[in-house]
């Protein structure tokens, strides 16, 4: 079936409990800015030529004058459409009622009917009407219209098969929007952190690079110098070699042909026997 509303040629079928004679506060659980449309294209093939009022209780100012209307409609025996939730509930769930809904039903004497739309927007499903005749003849306070709007919006809850919240759409809807906005805060933070940290780990490889690359370095100029070392030994030894010098080994003159060195004790010996040689030569 068609999603378009009735005024464009489209259909929206209405479904469920028929929908009783006379007054009828009819509110509906409202998941899509389009709602109002759609319902009201549902209802004016059982109601015509025209519905009472059809709006959220919150989406617009509820002063003196709106609800005056919207009582004048009922108590001319037209149906008034509300969306009790006030603003378009986030998720698949019913969310806590303004009680607007229950002031509008107990000062009419109309019975509720809970009311939910295909997810397609092809139907409009009716729930059982909710009779609140039995609050007629006691004070309309804050405690029985809160009692009466949470009755309703567990009817809704029931028609759905959604769980109930017991908070205001918009509240939800705000924290929804606040819990996307951590997500967001905390993703950019996550790519800024893994951002960060793949800039750290690159410095760390450069440094590490730099560092073996200074100790790369330090060994070619190490071997370079031992090289250098070793060329300078090797030449020094051929011309040790070309001068008939073999390194570590004393000169044949050194030895004279084996004779023991003269020590400076053997010295002084033999100056003494050549002095007493001397003598013994003037005695005779």
């Amino acid at each position: 079936m068609s999603r378009l509303p009735r005024w464009t040629g489209g259909q929206v079928d209405l479904t469920g409990e028929p929908l009783p004679d006379g007054p009828v506060v009819v509110a509906v659980h409202h998941t899509r800015y389009d709602d109002a449309v759609v319902v009201r294209a549902a209802l004016h093939a059982v109601r015509s030529p025209w519905l009472g009022l059809v709006t959220p209780t919150r989406a617009v100012p509820w002063g003196t004058s709106a609800r005056s209307r919207a009582l004048a409609a009922l108590r001319a025996g037209r149906v008034i459409v509300v969306f009790p939730e006030g603003s378009t509930a986030p998720g698949r769930a019913i969310y806590k009622g303004d009680v607007e809904v229950a002031h509008l039903a107990l000062e009419a004497g109309a019975p509720v009917v809970p009311a939910l739309l295909a997810e397609d927007q092809s139907a409009l499903q009716l729930g059982a009407p909710l009779d609140f005749s039995r609050h007629a003849s006691i004070p309309h306070s804050r405690a029985v219209l809160r009692a009466v709007t949470d009755e309703v919006m567990e009817a809704l809850s029931g028609l759905a098969d959604l769980p109930y919240h017991d908070l205001p759409a918009a509240a939800a809807r705000q924290e929804e929007v606040q819990a996307r906005r951590e997500r967001v805060r905390a993703d950019r933070a996550g790519r800024a952190a893994a951002r960060q940290k793949a800039a750290l780990q690159r410095q760390e490889a450069k440094a590490e690079a730099a560092e073996e690359a200074a100790d790369l370095a330090q060994a070619a100029i190490s071997a370079r110098e031992a090289a250098r070392s070793q060329a300078r030994e090797a030449a020094l030894a051929d011309r040790l070699r070309a001068a008939g010098i073999r390194p570590g080994v004393p000169d044949d003159g050194e030895t004279d042909g084996g004779a023991t060195p003269r020590t400076p004790d053997s010295a002084a010996t033999d100056d003494r026997e050549t002095d007493e040689g001397d003598t013994d030569g003037d005695q005779h």
